[in-house]
Parts: structure tokens; sequence; C-alpha cells
């Protein structure tokens, strides 16, 4: 539980770190800059869903599915305002649109394995 605890701080550091840096001047970098947002929050997502299932084992997954979603998009959010209060940095909520698909990515990816653990769980279905 800790270390799940530990890199999700440490995931969370290196998303802070990347808000803080300046944006680069190429325009052909947007696309890259999104593909990295969506990338971003659908790791944390993941690390997120580690760190509940571990933390919370009785709590239905639905429920873990929205509480990472909400938090890991309020996480967004608070990145977007930090980053208005940079001098080299602007807050553009298109990214929040970016984030949300990562997170839904990584819900879908949660989701998908959870289904395969449990099928592989439940073994071979007999024939006959």
């Amino acid at each position: 539980m800790r270390l799940r605890l530990l890199l999700a701080l440490l995931w969370l550091a290196v998303m802070v770190a990347l808000a803080s840096t300046p944006s680069p001047a190429d325009p052909s970098s947007g696309a890259i800059a999104n593909a990295v947002h969506a990338i971003q929050y659908a790791v944390f997502v993941l690390i997120l869903l580690s760190v509940a299932r571990a933390a919370l084992p009785r709590l239905p997954g639905s429920v873990l599915l929205v509480l990472a979603a909400v938090f890991a998009l309020l996480v967004g959010a608070c990145q977007e305002w930090y980053q208005s209060l940079l001098p080299h940095r602007a807050a553009d909520p298109s990214d929040l649109l970016y984030d949300a698909a990562g997170v839904a990515g990584g819900l879908l990816l949660w989701t998908i394995a959870a289904v395969l653990r449990q099928r592989r769980l439940q073994g071979p279905l007999s024939a006959g």
C-alpha cells in the first residue's frame, strides 16, 4: 500500500513538474502536448485505482472508478489553475478534455483488466 501511495505522489510530482515548464513555441507541438496530457492522466487514474483498491478493498468497483475519475479530474482542474499563475504558462480549458480522455482510457483499461482477471479466476468453461 505504501509503495502504491508513493508511486501516486511521485507521478503527481512529475505531472506538476511538466505543468511548470514553459510551453514550447513550436505550434506543431500541440498534438504532442495533447497526447502527453491524455497519457499522464491515463497512468494517473490507473495508479489511483491501484491505491484505492488496496486501501478500500470492500468498496464496489464502480464506486472506485467514479472516485478515481473525479479525483483525477480535480487534479487536472487544479493544474490548469496553477498554470494560470505562472508567467510562462496559461490555463487552457481544452487541456481538461485531453485529461478526461486519458482518464476515460485508463478506466477502460482497468475495466478490461478486471474482466480478464475475473474470467481467469473462474477458470475455463466446461463443455457440455
